[in-house]
């Protein structure tokens, strides 16, 4: 993660002074392309630290709330960039200019062997960690921003049509609008303790009654996550009566099913017989 962050904040540099420097709008679109990625790693990064800090006494859940709210801000952040880009885009498009292509091109290609090595360093660790992943597929983003700059650079030194430059701007800048809007739904979806995505009520009864037997029925579930990818879970487990350590051997079993076939590491249990079981009805949570 630190070499990506280092890779990518020299080429976010690189791509500034060589768009100046051209004239080219396109490569400034992908250096502010390249900014939003920098934010991301380092919003994983710093979510990678403070997860290792222990919970206290004041903040019992940990500090894993302070990454959504950087990546909140984050999104406000990209949504005034793109503004920015698109409108200096129509500006170009009403006054073209033609862009040094060749310093546009050097630049660009360099950020484009920048960014394979920025996803060769992640690559492997994405399909552990929910952080990292993110982190990559913004990484390629950046890649593929940097692959459309080189092919806008072949088209204006074979044409010399000046207005390929805004364009290819105006296409970047629709791919940060597309990173800060999913970073921003993702940072409120967590923030209204949303249930994660894929997972139901109805899930988490099907898992819990087909994996033990002696659950009959899971009722007054709720799910939400406490920061990226961290999911706390709570609900009723009807099981027939029995002695409190069978009881306590159930409760164990429940955790580590869903643990496993879900991904939910952190459960509470609240254990109740069939005859202090609720009316029957909609079986939602609440």
């Amino acid at each position: 993660m630190l070499w990506a962050i280092g890779i990518t904040g020299v080429v976010l540099v690189l791509e500034a002074a060589g768009g100046i420097v051209s004239g080219s709008l396109a490569l400034l679109s992908d250096a502010g392309h390249m900014l939003t990625d920098l934010a991301a790693l380092m919003i994983s990064l710093t979510a990678m630290i403070l997860a290792a800090r222990p919970a206290s006494s004041k903040h019992t859940f940990g500090y894993a709330r302070l990454e959504v709210l950087a990546a909140l801000g984050n999104a406000f952040t990209f949504f005034l960039m793109v503004v920015g880009v698109g409108w200096e885009a129509i500006q170009r498009l009403s006054h073209p200019s033609l862009p040094d292509w060749k310093s546009m091109g050097l630049i660009a290609a360099i950020g484009l062997l920048a960014n394979i090595l920025s996803a060769w360093f992640l690559h492997g660790a994405e399909e552990e960690d929910i952080n990292v992943r993110s982190a990559w597929v913004h990484v390629l983003g950046d890649l593929a921003s940097s692959v459309g700059v080189l092919i806008g650079v072949a088209v204006i030194a074979l044409k010399g049509w000046t207005w390929v430059d805004p364009v290819l701007s105006l296409g970047i800048a629709f791919l940060i609008a597309l990173s800060a809007f999913r970073l921003f739904w993702k940072a409120l979806h967590i923030l209204l303790e949303s249930a994660p995505k894929g997972l139901t009520a109805e899930k988490i009864n099907t898992v819990l009654t087909h994996e033990i037997p002696e659950i009959k029925e899971v009722h007054h579930v709720h799910l939400w996550e406490v920061g990226s990818g961290e999911i706390h879970l709570t609900a009723h487990l009807v099981v027939k009566d029995q002695m409190l350590s069978d009881g306590l051997k159930v409760l164990n079993s429940a955790s580590q099913a869903l643990k496993d076939k879900l991904d939910i590491a952190h459960s509470t249990f609240q254990l109740e017989s069939p005859a202090r079981m609720p009316l029957k009805g909609p079986q939602t949570p609440d």
